[in-house]
């Protein structure tokens, strides 16, 4: 194996590239409509490993919006305003509350009626990508998961009759982080969903686990970090889009206006401590777009790369380049610590 593993043609929407060396422990499957893969550096670990792959597939099982039989479709066509659910799915609602007030509303998983009248209704690859003539059945009211009521101790949700979630824009990155938790006790160890990643110690040639970011539009890297105990995530435009009425739509809802984000970032690149708020930092300052997206991640104290439809790109003060590929238009924007 390379130094470099092989970035897969049709990769230009997969932001990140693991680098590794050496042996190591190694799962690779696909859960949640991406592929996943597992490195622990101390190549004894296959319980931890297969323990890690479990998860993905338990999270899967669980709240994936497009199975009829998970918990989450239960509870989006439940006919009661209050709900008995899996101490698992408490959790989540309880993360998905956490964010949302920490986000000022900008992430909201209350989004789904509003998802699929944009045209996401069913898996992505199952997606019509250029309906003209498909008429927009717009929802008569729009929710938000600040109406849910949590009871920890009885187990049970209270929301309003018609609400629906989805947890698209969380459930990976938590995927990510429950995973790396199973993994914790092996020491130096990668996390990798489809870009959502957490990097443990020091990495397989003790300078940190290193990480392309691919350009959104080329695949092509243009930048390199190395992470020690943190987590990456992208967010972009550039992928799960679809054309309705002669206009691109995309799969990020932006909560303030109900329509597909229009925003002049492309993508966002976000390391934090935890892959879920990688992942959901990196959303919401998509739709904010360069300026307020830039103060909100000041505001979050993590590092973050924009890149906006002009191809110019943002980097963050305490971005962590080692070889950045590409610097036109870069600028110091945020300060993170």
């Amino acid at each position: 194996m390379d130094k470099r593993g092989a970035r897969r043609r049709g990769d230009a929407v997969q932001p990140m590239q693991v680098q590794w060396g050496g042996l190591v422990g190694q799962r690779r499957f696909r859960a949640m409509n991406t592929a996943v893969h597992l490195m622990a550096i101390d190549w004894r670990q296959s319980a931890l490993l297969a323990d890690a792959e479990r998860v993905f597939h338990d999270v899967e099982a669980r709240f994936s919006r497009f199975s009829s039989d998970s918990e989450l479709s239960a509870f989006n066509a439940r006919d009661t305003e209050c709900t008995a659910v899996s101490i698992q799915m408490l959790q989540l609602f309880d993360l998905a509350l956490f964010f949302h007030r920490r986000t000022g509303g900008l992430f909201d998983p209350a989004v789904l009626p509003q998802l699929e009248a944009a045209g996401y209704d069913r898996s992505f690859e199952k997606v019509v990508r250029d309906d003209a003539g498909a008429p927009r059945r717009l929802p008569s009211q729009q929710m938000s998961i600040a109406q849910v009521v949590l009871d920890r101790k009885g187990r049970t949700i209270t929301a309003p009759a018609g609400m629906r979630i989805d947890f698209g824009g969380i459930g990976k990155g938590y995927a990510v982080d429950v995973a790396a938790e199973k993994l914790r006790a092996s020491g130096s160890f990668l996390v990798d969903a489809g870009g959502d990643i957490f990097a443990s110690g020091d990495g397989p040639d003790s300078d940190g686990w290193q990480i392309g970011v691919a350009d959104p539009m080329t695949g092509e890297d243009m930048d390199i970090v190395a992470l020690y105990d943190q987590a990456i995530a992208t967010s972009t435009t550039a992928a799960r889009r679809w054309k309705r009425d002669g206009a691109w739509l995309n799969h990020i809802i932006d909560p303030r206006t109900g329509e597909s984000t229009r925003s002049a970032v492309v993508s966002v690149s976000v390391i934090a401590s935890t892959a879920t708020e990688a992942d959901i930092y990196a959303k919401c300052a998509l739709m904010l777009g360069p300026g307020d997206g830039r103060r909100f991640l000041e505001t979050q104290r993590v590092r973050g790369l924009m890149v906006l439809q002009d191809g110019s790109v943002i980097r963050s003060a305490g971005w962590p380049s080692i070889a950045p590929v590409r610097s036109e238009g870069s600028v110091e924007v945020c300060h993170a610590e």
